[in-house]
């Protein structure tokens, strides 16, 4: 006989079996994700944001993508050659005149079209968070180039003290698959950055949206397991996607200034409400002028303009976008992204790696058993090759236009990092470089970062009866839901 089952209750056993599973197997270390920095590949970058854009435009009426291309990348080390942390530049061109905290890294990004500065030469001046004094004495340079790099002289730069994490995540009806997952996951990344960094001031908010009208702000907290328990907490409901809610929520928080690394995670499966594309890309210049670096963090099923935008908002602020894969058997199918290579961790460990290296001011790698899949090779970051697929790199042919090598600002601990094209630096600061690549000086660093990180935890190797539960059911509503 034949039994008829409507699809809105298979729906809705879908989402009751799921939530069965996550209450059965709540641990983290369960989700997988990659990453990739495309400011490191600046060449594949534009090459895919001209690609993607036109049919951006066209689903937004009105919107103009934002021209990235000219990027002037600014770079401020101290005597040594260190980088130097949240260093302030000031940038003045014959129309304007801006200042914007460095990153921890030590590095600005620049966009003179979209910037407003225009056309011609751009005149830098660098000192450190707090100002120049004593034995201080401010760098100063001026480029028409992709780049320059700029030296401070009297004072050494120091680590952030600091660390601002806020997390925007969308909670309409699409995010049920993960939201709870997050949550877990959040309390392990931020208790292992605190073991990792110890001495490291940490505070984390959220802001959680839905529809408009409906965003909700939890402000900057040292609690940690509190904002968790505010995310665990959320229903997911609504459709309208109002992000720029609840990313002006965000950068109204009160976020530390000075030497503070501060990081906006994006948490999203699709773009905006329209008509507000453009509102979004200028909260990630806002972000910018705050010293704020935004990642995306793309979720199941995440849509070609929710990647789109995720990664126009890091490459302005210096981040990098991060998208969860199916590698983990956990929720909805995940889309591949459009990006030359990447390696797949858990996203734990993902997430320790990126905050950690915010503090740094440099990369930190996953250890070789950390990798679970690796598509493409890369080395600090850049892609070197193309492959084809992916439990190991097995296939590869060599990419039209490989990146230039790197030649490295003195012997300190910050030479060879990836970004930095050919050149030396005055002691007033005035170095220029001129990258080989039309990508903007993508770089081929010595180091890989020395093969930082935390091994897999025994919870990642047995995720438990309650997910192989979820897991089984949730393959039997779909089944069903095909027939």
């Amino acid at each position: 006989f034949a039994i008829a089952i409507d699809r809105r209750v298979l729906r809705v056993m879908r989402r009751v079996f799921f939530i069965i599973s996550c209450s059965l197997a709540q641990q983290a270390g369960l989700l997988t994700a990659g990453d990739v920095d495309d400011n490191l590949n600046f060449g594949h970058f534009v090459g895919y944001a001209n690609r993607t854009s036109p049919s951006v435009e066209a689903y937004e009426p009105g919107f103009s993508a934002p021209d990235l291309s000219d990027r002037v990348m600014v770079s401020v080390q101290d005597a040594t050659g260190a980088h130097f942390p949240c260093a302030s530049i000031t940038a003045s061109s014959d129309q304007l005149t801006k200042t914007f905290p460095a990153g921890t890294n030590g590095m600005l990004y620049l966009f003179p079209t979209l910037d407003g500065f225009g056309p011609g030469m751009l005149t830098f001046t660098a000192v450190p968070p707090g100002g120049c004094s004593g034995e201080c004495v401010a760098a100063t340079g001026s480029t028409g180039s992709a780049g320059i790099s700029l030296v401070i002289e009297g004072v050494d730069g120091e680590l952030p003290s600091a660390l601002d994490v806020v997390f925007v995540v969308d909670a309409t009806g699409s995010m049920d698959d993960e939201i709870a997952y997050l949550a877990t996951e959040l309390t392990s990344v931020m208790d292992r950055v605190q073991e990792a960094i110890p001495g490291v001031d940490i505070r984390v908010g959220l802001t959680v949206y839905r529809n408009p009208g409906m965003t909700l702000a939890y402000g900057l907290s040292k609690s940690i397991s509190e904002r968790a328990d505010d995310l665990r907490q959320q229903g997911v409901g609504g459709s309208l996607e109002a992000m720029i809610e609840a990313l002006d929520a965000a950068l109204e928080m009160d976020w530390r200034g000075g030497n503070t690394a501060r990081v906006m995670f994006v948490v999203t499966d699709e773009p905006p409400e329209r008509g507000t594309y453009a509102r979004t890309v200028q909260a990630a210049q806002t972000a910018r002028s705050l010293g704020i670096t935004m990642m995306g963090l793309a979720a199941s099923g995440a849509s070609e303009t929710a990647e789109y935008l995720l990664r126009v908002f890091a490459a302005i602020t210096g981040g990098r976008h991060l998208f969860l894969t199916d590698d983990s058997g956990v929720g909805n199918p995940h889309k591949e992204p459009a990006v030359q290579c990447y390696q797949v961790t858990r996203l734990d460990s993902l997430l320790l790696r990126v905050l950690k290296s915010e503090v740094l001011g440099e990369r930190v790698e996953p250890p070789e058993e950390e990798v679970q899949r690796e598509v493409g090779r890369q080395q600090g970051g850049v892609c070197i090759v193309d492959i084809t697929s992916t439990t190991t790199t097995t296939t590869t042919t060599a990419m039209s236009a490989p990146p230039p090598t790197t030649t490295s600002v003195a012997s300190s601990p910050s030479a060879g990092r990836p970004g930095f094209g050919q050149g030396t630096a005055t002691a007033t600061g005035g170095g220029q470089w001129n990258p080989a690549s039309p990508g903007g000086g993508q770089g081929n660093p010595s180091s890989p970062g020395g093969g930082q990180g935390m091994a897999p935890s025994e919870a990642s190797s047995n995720p438990g009866v309650g997910l192989a539960v979820g897991v089984l059911l949730l393959s039997l509503s779909a089944g069903l839901l095909s027939q």
